[in-house]
């Protein structure tokens, strides 16, 4: 499906572009003040269980997504 980039505001593209382009996030380890199974999220930096998005950058992620591909 393409997306429909119209569906989003300018502030909403650029909200989806960092969400998108920051996903890895950081390796285990939290850079040395976090436990080994912790990292930041990849998209705000808040502290997390695991690697790349947290909860919350994650639940935006997809309701942009889901808006980006709705149809007109």
């Amino acid at each position: 499906m393409s997306p429909n980039w119209a569906n989003l505001t300018k502030e909403e593209r650029a909200e989806y572009m960092r969400l998108q382009m920051s996903h890895s996030g950081n390796s285990y380890g939290g850079g040395g003040y976090l436990p080994d199974d912790c990292s930041d999220c990849g998209s705000c930096g808040e502290p997390m269980l695991g690697t790349g998005r947290c909860p919350s950058c994650s639940s935006r992620y997809r309701t942009l997504r889901e808006k980006l591909e709705a149809k007109p």
